[in-house]
């Protein structure tokens, strides 16, 4: 079990168990934040049951797709665009809307940056502060906001700190940036696993404000990662421009079967909502009670976590945790973070308990400070 492994974004349990020599089974994997109850025994079906539609070319609108997903979220069929993953639907829109400045605030996902940099345009981090706990102070953003800032980009939930902006915050920022003809992009794609999705979401809000655009997936709430699903939310025609844009089968014929599970979604979604409302406050508690470390309360599946007096560097300790068979995410390359900060999953309670028995052996090995 010797060597080391980087990746930037966590989830890489293959080179973990090629590394660590474990079974791939074996390994608890908290740098990925999915639903822990894994793929819907319904969902599974209906993907087995399409195999044989392989050896066709997937239907390059979504058909089927764009239908259920129109009924799911309450949104014209015409306003949702869908492609291989988030990441591609978040490329593709900096692509079309060109913007030449953009704020970001930050830590955050780093993909939007990557997108803004790949066309261009000038990143201009707004620094999430620590000291209130990495909530977003919309008030100050839009006295950031000025008449060459062309779109403003957000995490909500954030990730890697699971803050969570209100409804009433978002629509001041997003009624301000129409005001003066700023693009405001919405990153939701954990907001299926917070409390009260109906309630945080501003999905609704793309009806009224042509310059909101909301990014989704279905990877995290459906834990299918690897089939790669995301969506995108917006005006008509932007939404026809991004289309036109991507390539005409980046959704495969496995992923489109989502659409026909969606209506049957209800129980699975019931139970995430549960075991999300009471197991992230049990695990946040019991990450409380260990000395050392600084837990930022959390409002979706994942904690950010602070090193804050112990003499251990993030990615040391991401080691010793793989050493164990558990992955932690080393959030130090995240903007305005540093090498005192990890993100770790939250799951569920079996595997949570075995977690933090894990955790509190390494950190009381003597790394005090």
């Amino acid at each position: 079990m010797n060597g080391t492994m980087k990746n930037p974004h966590g989830g890489d349990i293959y080179k973990a168990s090629r590394v660590y020599g474990y079974d791939v089974n074996d390994i608890l994997d908290y740098s990925a934040n999915i639903n822990p109850f894994g793929i819907p025994d319904g969902l599974r079906e209906k993907i087995i049951s399409a195999v044989d539609c392989l050896v066709n070319y997937p239907d390059p609108d979504c058909t089927r797709l764009r239908e259920a997903a129109s009924l799911y979220l309450a949104i014209p069929e015409e306003s949702i665009v869908f492609g291989n993953g988030a990441s591609e639907i978040i490329f593709l829109l900096f692509e079309e809307l060109a913007p030449k400045k953009v704020i970001i605030p930050a830590p955050t996902f780093s993909e939007y940056a990557k997108a803004a940099s790949r066309i261009g345009a000038e990143v201009c981090h707004f620094k999430l502060r620590e000291e209130a706990g990495f909530g977003l102070d919309v008030d100050e953003l839009i006295n950031r906001m000025t008449d060459e800032t062309d779109a403003v980009v957000i995490c909500n939930p954030n990730n890697p700190t699971s803050a969570l902006v209100s409804r009433e915050a978002l629509k001041r920022l997003i009624e301000h940036a129409y005001k003066k003809g700023i693009k405001i992009i919405i990153d939701e794609a954990f907001i299926e696993l917070t409390d009260d999705p109906g309630a945080n979401t501003i999905i609704d809000y793309t009806k009224e404000y042509d310059n909101l655009f909301v990014v989704r997936a279905f990877t995290k709430i459906f834990a299918i990662p690897g089939l790669r699903l995301g969506y995108g939310v917006g005006n008509r025609e932007t939404v026809g421009r991004l289309w036109e844009r991507k390539p005409a089968w980046s959704v495969n014929s496995l992923a489109c079967c989502v659409g026909e599970y969606l209506g049957e979604s209800g129980e699975y979604l019931k139970k995430t909502a549960k075991w999300i409302s009471e197991e992230k406050l049990w695990f946040y508690e019991e990450l409380t009670k260990i000395q050392g470390i600084r837990v930022f309360k959390p409002e979706t599946n994942f904690i950010l976590i602070k090193l804050a007096d112990l003499d251990i560097s993030s990615w040391k300790l991401r080691e010793l945790c793989a050493q164990r068979g558990v992955l932690v995410r080393d959030a130090s390359n995240f903007t305005f973070l540093n090498d005192r900060f990890i993100r770790v999953a939250i799951k569920d309670r079996q595997s949570n308990t075995k977690f933090l028995k894990i955790f509190k052996e390494l950190l009381e090995g003597g790394f005090r400070g």
